[in-house]
């Protein structure tokens, strides 16, 4: 017995100890050996327009980068760490293992990942505190003070003056997290404190307050969601249904004018997709069960149609909020707003500029991007 305790201690350090110094090795090999996503990988965030190009986002160039507030040495231990575990050998079979394993031992009601939560239906949401809080959207308990809104509103109200006085005309939009639109299928175990939100809430306030145009379409996503799915199940990003549902507020708010979902035609790309949330839990092999929609940009009413150059200056969803709109107008950019440079606007000569950002990231709209 004392044997065999002592060799199943020594088995378990092994391994233990195993996982990191196999880290350490890849880690020292040339980096052209180093894959950092696999190609199913590299295929969900092309899919679902978290790269841009063909390029992960949010790169900046040597001055912005010299532009930065210097790193003290816990940030550094900090980064160094994450980056470290990050890169550990075998992590996303050892996730996908642990995910298994609680969700087998829950009778498929639970499963145990720090990013991605498990609802109902077969609905997954992201949980991440380190991208946003969507949670705290959700419950309600992260509402912005009187002088966080205000503070918003000036920098709005600024940016649209620069903007104008270069002919561009400006808008902004805020894109519900899915928490948000489809909160019967979010666990009972979450509660909300309020079901207004922080991105409804700054939506309300602009409105009452300004002659701003901050379009949050969370009341059209809601009036349509039940004609089609508009977010993926297994992914945090809308589909392309919801982001046409999307840009027609934007164009209903700025242009009154609207098209219905059924005046339009998607395409089927997939019908075995699995997002980046099941990615994160090692689970895609399992629940690979979303339908890939390809909005036809032909089957646009050209009535909606604007001889405009658009900039779209946005997060992941506006890969494609941006692909819709190559239906309706001249010419269609789209930028990263994390590594968005001034010079774009004279490179693009955009006519009109559209701010997004998902409700997770709305603080942002304090932040001057566009003020040269």
């Amino acid at each position: 017995m004392k044997n065999r305790d002592r060799w199943i201690t020594i088995a378990f350090l092994i391994f233990i100890l195993a996982i990191p110094l196999v880290t350490i090795v890849r880690n020292l090999l040339p980096s052209q050996q180093q894959n950092e996503l696999t190609d199913e990988e590299q295929a969900i965030l092309e899919q679902n327009g978290t790269l841009v190009n063909g390029a992960q986002t949010g790169t900046k160039n040597e001055t912005e980068e010299n532009s930065l507030p210097k790193e003290t040495g816990f940030t550094r231990l900090q980064k160094s760490i994450n980056q470290f575990t990050d890169g550990l050998f075998g992590r996303t079979n050892l996730i996908g293992f642990n995910t298994e394993l609680t969700s087998l031992l829950t009778g498929g009601t639970y499963i145990e990942s720090t990013q991605t939560l498990m609802g109902k239906n077969n609905m997954f949401f992201y949980k991440t505190e380190l991208d946003g809080h969507p949670i705290w959207d959700y419950m309600g308990i992260n509402h912005f003070t009187e002088e966080e809104m205000s503070a918003i509103a000036a920098n709005l109200a600024a940016t649209r003056e620069h903007l104008a006085a270069r002919n561009i005309e400006f808008y902004t939009m805020c894109i519900p997290n899915k928490e948000i639109i489809y909160a019967e299928n979010m666990p009972d175990t979450i509660a909300r404190v309020n079901e207004v939100s922080r991105g409804e809430q700054l939506a309300n306030y602009l409105h009452e307050n300004t002659d701003l145009v901050f379009v949050y379409p969370k009341d059209a996503l809601m009036a349509n969601k039940d004609k089609a799915q508009l977010y993926y199940s297994t992914d945090s990003h809308s589909n392309q249904i919801g982001a046409f549902v999307n840009m027609q507020e934007f164009f209903r708010t700025v242009y009154g004018t609207h098209a219905e979902m059924d005046s339009v035609r998607f395409r089927t790309d997939a019908t075995d997709y699995s997002g980046d949330l099941v990615m994160m839990a090692g689970l895609t092999g399992k629940y690979n069960i979303d339908t890939v929609y390809v909005f036809e940009q032909e089957s646009a009413d050209q009535a909606q149609y604007h001889d405009q150059v658009l900039l779209y200056v946005g997060d992941s969803f506006g890969g494609f909020l941006s692909q819709i709109c190559k239906g309706y107008y001249k010419e269609v950019y789209w930028e990263d707003a994390r590594g968005f440079q001034y010079s774009m606007l004279d490179r693009y000569q955009p006519d009109v500029v559209i701010w997004e950002r998902a409700e997770r990231y709305c603080e942002v709209f304090q932040e001057p991007i566009l003020i040269k």
